[in-house]
């Protein structure tokens, strides 16, 4: 449009003035110079307008990826609500199930689960699944009501290892510890001390994870774990 408005004033100049002058309209000094102050201002508006528009263009530029990054943060949220949905209905699922036991207890009745292996493996279950809070909740309770089984050395590896899982190092850290502790003729205690230096890497600890890995290939040098820390150790 302001192409077309810039060539109609250049007609304008090239033919309307020379027919003026032929016809015997000869303009005088002061209405030439008006006429050409006020081809100037035409072109000064033009101008205006060309710049505006540039400058109305980049905005919508600028709109146009604030409403990308909007409708970004919309879908990251969206995702993050549906996992949270989806958590609290294995949240609720699991203490439905754990109150159907509890209540059976209290009645009297034969609860849904009779054993210490049956226990262990509906919180393994949970873990393979990497329902990780559900897990956790399973193996401590299950540390508490059995600590002589001798499963309650894997519930202990598995309770630190959710932690781990969850990214919760702090407490990942604990719990291996504490595996390592109370359990240390299993046959876990290995993977449990390679797990100890991955949390020292996480919370920033590079000389006690150095420690670590070495200690591990001075004690079990055959072991797969002595292989994996030698290999951090190279890092």
């Amino acid at each position: 449009m302001l192409n077309k408005f810039k060539n109609t004033i250049s007609l304008v100049i090239l033919y309307c003035l020379p027919m003026a002058l032929l016809s015997g309209c000869i303009a005088t000094s002061n209405e030439f110079a008006q006429l050409r102050d006020d081809i100037e201002e035409l072109r000064f508006q033009i101008g205006s307008m060309n710049k505006n528009q540039a400058d109305l263009s980049l905005k919508m530029d600028e709109i146009g990826q604030n409403m990308e990054a909007l409708k970004e943060k919309l879908d990251d949220n969206k995702t993050h609500m549906s996992s949270l949905s989806k958590r609290m209905d294995d949240i609720h699922s699991s203490f439905s199930q754990r109150m159907d036991i509890l209540s059976q207890q209290l009645s009297g009745a034969a609860p849904t689960i009779t054993t210490p292996s049956e226990q262990y493996k509906l919180s393994y279950s949970d873990y393979s699944k990497g329902k990780y809070d559900l897990a956790i909740v399973g193996f401590r309770s299950f540390m508490e009501r059995y600590p002589d089984s001798e499963l309650s050395s894997n519930a202990q590896y598995y309770l630190a290892d959710s932690y781990y899982n969850k990214n919760d190092f702090a407490s990942a850290l604990k719990e291996f510890n504490n595996m390592k502790q109370q359990f240390s003729a299993s046959e876990l205690v290995v993977s449990a001390e390679f797990k100890t230096g991955l949390c020292y890497r996480q919370l920033k600890k590079p000389a006690d994870a150095k420690a670590v890995f070495e200690q591990i290939i001075k004690d079990h040098p055959q072991s797969p774990e002595a292989e994996q820390a030698k290999e951090r150790l190279k890092k």
